[in-house]
């Protein structure tokens, strides 16, 4: 069993799904200390930024969905899965705000995200598109920046 039942009892159910991804689809469990290893490897990764599914439900709509999506790419790409307390410490590094979030890296370069639940059509579709974006630098959480001489500023 994963470490998501001890970090919080009440998700036990969570983590036995994530035990099931990882024993019939081979996605790793990740946590705050595998995730920078993971995510740097080479190759394209998808991760699902999990909550807690008496928070959000549509969690496990989306540890459904993922595998089904996943089987009809064209090309292999590595899924891991985030346990809440890992996925909430890590959301603000790819400007994730909605839950369930799944990230889309390649060479641990930003591709973009798909952020809270969509139609089982739209993960068929955005995927895809993700896979083959092209890096860009991720979104950051809106915090306004300024100068300590605004009136100096030629902006």
């Amino acid at each position: 069993m994963n470490s998501l039942s001890k970090l919080a009892p009440g998700l036990e159910r969570l983590s036995q799904r994530f035990d099931i991804l990882q024993a019939r689809h081979g996605y790793a469990l990740l946590d705050g200390d595998s995730f920078a290893a993971y995510v740097a490897a080479p190759g394209a990764c998808l991760i699902l930024f999990a909550e807690d599914p008496a928070k959000v439900p549509e969690t496990w709509d989306l540890t459904v969905i993922l595998p089904e999506a996943v089987a009809r790419l064209d090309s292999p790409v590595r899924v891991g899965v985030l346990a809440p307390v890992a996925a909430r410490a890590l959301a603000a590094r790819y400007g994730i705000r909605i839950w369930p979030a799944l990230l889309a890296l390649r060479d641990g370069e930003y591709l973009g995200t798909v952020e809270g639940l969509k139609d089982w059509s739209a993960y068929s579709k955005l995927i895809p598109e993700l896979l083959a974006a092209a890096p860009s630098r991720p979104p950051s959480i809106g915090i306004p920046v300024h100068s300590a001489d605004a009136a100096a500023s030629c902006h």
